[in-house]
């Protein structure tokens, strides 16, 4: 059996540090497949919402 090497990037920080600014300019900038685990607190989904786009769907 081989492995296989899965790359991760972990995004963490307070609120207003740029998180969702700095994921939106990763999706927009590769070419590769990417899985985005986000894990939101609150009522509304805003982070999720911004994320979505063309090459992004959000379940």
């Amino acid at each position: 059996m081989t492995a296989v090497k899965t790359s991760m990037i972990l995004i963490s920080g307070s609120l207003g540090s740029g998180k969702t600014t700095l994921l939106q300019h990763l999706v927009a900038s590769t070419n590769r497949n990417i899985a985005i685990l986000m894990n939101e607190f609150g009522e509304i989904a805003i982070d999720s919402k911004i994320t979505q786009g063309k090459h992004v769907q959000m379940t």
